[in-house]
């Protein structure tokens, strides 16, 4: 749905939806702009589609001139109707299919192989078509935990993604390549680290840079991925990123020649967006009190693994209650948001408003229980404009293929024809 489609409303949107803070959205954005401006102009800002698909929001990253990171041939697909050329999408990811592969190599798509079946596609490409030039890069596993203790997301156990340089993995493949006819002329580096700490990018550009030296490389690109970490507060952060990966390469790489890829997605949207909700119940069950709300973890936290900051907007702010155990709407026992101790006792209809939720919550939505909510805009004069409504049994039922008869449902009725 259109933005410009919607009245404007002062209020707080209905619950339960997502709020994307606009003028917050461009403070993050256009600060990751400038840091790249300033430490290496030669270089591409990708958004991570999958860490939040909203069309809104591809479309406002494309107006921006940032290109599109995806990792599916859905994706990619959702990229080309949204207006982003085959040449503004780095097509990356370890299920690409064999169809779509090829067309990207053709139509100019900054292209990171990921998978042996890949390498195959594209050297049998470059052999039926040596006319086309056929140009990928490859991404590299390496070893994050042991050159940043404490940083890797699976701890000790090693990344399934890329190809080994230490084993050989990725020196065989590139030979392959290049026998073939293609020209790997990219290194894709992309880590998940724990922290913001800018020493792990400067780890990932060391890595390239003994590749690059070893294998005498010289690239198009080098795709440091995603990861970041973006703070309102922090405004020295992604220049701290861009500078160290620079001053790691220096030796080895020509900004001017080679281009610098980087693929934020959280570090741009997540610190932007709310979700609101409210309180439906309040019941006391032995020597707890449960407050059931209209979100849940689904909506809030759908890998069920961080803590959200929040505000409270409580009738009785003036009282509280030693302890409060904030809970979604579904029926899953451990569908628990948080234990609130000593906070303002929360009664029917009072506000949460759950902060900094723009990554993964959006892209995570699904259809179990409830449909997915509505999202608002927040404009800087404090405006919301609905930019996507809340989803319903229409949509459901279109999605699955579902022809049906007039509706009779209607609120306080439970009986829908359908055939």
């Amino acid at each position: 749905m259109s933005s410009s489609e919607p009245q404007p409303i002062t209020e707080g949107p209905p619950t339960p939806a997502f709020v994307i803070d606009e003028e917050a959205l461009e403070i993050l954005v256009t600060r990751f702009q400038k840091a790249l401006d300033r430490n290496w102009p030669n270089s591409v800002m990708s958004y991570s589609v999958k860490t939040n698909s909203l069309p809104w929001l591809l479309s406002y990253m494309k107006q921006r001139g940032i290109w599109a990171e995806v990792v599916s041939d859905s994706e990619y697909g959702l990229a080309r109707v949204l207006g982003f050329p085959p040449e503004r999408i780095v097509y990356n990811g370890p299920v690409k299919s064999r169809a779509l592969l090829r067309s990207a190599l053709r139509e100019g798509s900054l292209t990171n192989l990921d998978s042996s079946r890949e390498v195959r596609w594209a050297a049998e490409l470059a052999r039926e078509r040596p006319d086309l030039n056929v140009r990928v890069g490859l991404r590299v596993n390496w070893d994050l935990e042991g050159l940043c203790p404490g940083e890797s997301t699976v701890g000790d156990a090693a990344s399934r993604f890329g190809f080994d340089f230490d084993n050989g993995d990725l020196s065989a493949n590139i030979a392959e390549l290049t026998a073939a006819g293609v020209k790997v002329v990219g290194l894709h580096m992309h880590r998940n680290s724990r922290t913001s700490s800018p020493q792990v990018f400067q780890a990932s550009a060391g890595v390239a840079s003994e590749i690059i030296s070893t294998l005498g490389l010289e690239l198009d690109w080098l795709d440091i991925g995603g990861g970041f970490f973006g703070s309102l507060k922090d405004t020295e952060l992604f220049d701290q990123y861009i500078s160290g990966i620079r001053s790691t390469l220096s030796d080895v790489v020509d900004p001017q020649r080679t281009r610098l890829v980087i693929e934020p997605g959280g570090s741009v949207i997540a610190a932007p967006v709310e979700l609101h909700a409210q309180v439906l119940d309040v019941k006391d069950i032995g020597r707890q009190r449960f407050v059931i709300t209209d979100t849940s973890r689904v909506d809030l936290d759908p890998l069920f693994r961080k803590t959200t900051p929040f505000d409270i907007s409580a009738e009785s702010a003036d009282q509280t209650h030693p302890e409060q155990v904030l809970a979604g709407f579904t029926c899953m026992e451990d569908d628990r948001l948080m234990v609130l101790t000593d906070y303002p006792t929360l009664s029917e209809g009072d506000r949460i408003v759950f902060r900094k939720v723009g990554a993964y919550t959006m892209s995570y939505g699904s259809a179990f229980i409830e449909y997915p909510p509505a999202v608002y805009l927040r404009h800087e004069d404090g405006l919301l404009t609905l930019i996507r409504r809340r989803c319903d049994v229409e949509d459901y039922l279109q999605c699955n293929g579902w022809s049906h008869g007039p509706s009779t449902f209607s609120a306080g009725s439970a009986t829908t024809a359908a055939s």
